[in-house]
């Protein structure tokens, strides 16, 4: 059984947001992460409760961390073939500045960056449209794409192909 919408997530669903089919139970336990279409990136909303919270009531650095590394990563499986695998290989977070119980993370992707081994990827995640922390990740390719697909190197949202 699915647990009822909050107030917050009514509103996301208004905007034209979509609750993310998790295909593990993993981020499903974590918390109910809400996703759009943004041009060519997804953007991704969490809203914030008690649980994600540290002793100090604020968002514990593991949450974010992990919210960061999903994020970036289904972004890039997104631009990815269906066939691609690859797993994180690094993931760098900066904390800018703490989040309590009652707001929401959203993500803002800024760069990405396809390669045959390596893909990168880099934004922020926001509360209240101000910056929380600054994230970056590269995911080693674990199988090849099709031959046929090119690499693209993804700034803002313009694209420039034929990089490896």
């Amino acid at each position: 059984m699915t647990p009822r919408h909050t107030t917050l997530e009514r509103q996301w669903l208004r905007e034209g947001f979509s609750v993310w089919p998790t295909a593990g139970r993993f981020v499903s336990t974590l918390a109910r992460i809400f996703f759009k279409q943004d041009g060519e990136y997804l953007t991704f909303r969490v809203e914030i409760v008690p649980d994600h919270c540290n002793g100090f009531n604020i968002v514990h650095g593991g949450f974010i961390s992990t919210m960061a590394d999903i994020w970036l990563g289904y972004n890039v499986a997104h631009l990815l073939s269906k066939e691609t695998r690859f797993a994180t290989a690094s993931l760098n977070v900066d904390f800018l500045r703490s989040v309590k119980a009652g707001a929401w993370l959203e993500s803002e992707i800024d760069r990405i960056k396809l390669g045959s081994r390596l893909c990168h990827a880099s934004g922020a995640i926001l509360s209240g449209g101000r910056p929380v922390a600054a994230m970056r990740a590269a995911f080693a390719v674990l199988s090849q794409p099709p031959k046929n697909a090119s690499s693209k190197i993804k700034r803002g949202r313009s694209t420039v192909s034929g990089y490896s």
